[in-house]
């Protein structure tokens, strides 16, 4: 039996691309506000008195889960166009 190959619509690879990044994008969103209720969790506990050892070890944990977030956002979005573009191409 031959196989025969049905050839997609030329948008169906933005389609793609498109969800991904908008379902990524959400995430990044989602991950990202936990980083800003940290910051502000940061701030109001050194307002309180909180020891500056344990306060800027939640500043580093701030700042590495921001950091963390951006980088595997930017990773994703690049694996998704690396798809899009491959499957353009098919």
């Amino acid at each position: 039996m031959s196989k025969t190959h049905v050839k997609k619509p030329w948008w169906s690879a933005v389609a793609h691309f498109a969800a991904s990044a908008v379902v990524g994008t959400a995430i990044f969103l989602i991950i990202g506000s936990v980083a800003v209720l940290l910051s502000f969790l940061v701030h109001w506990l050194e307002g309180v008195g909180v020891p500056p050892f344990t306060i800027a070890i939640l500043a580093f944990l701030e700042g590495a889960l921001t950091l963390t977030d951006a980088i595997l956002f930017v990773v994703f979005l690049a694996v998704s166009l690396f798809r899009a573009i491959k499957e353009f191409t098919e």
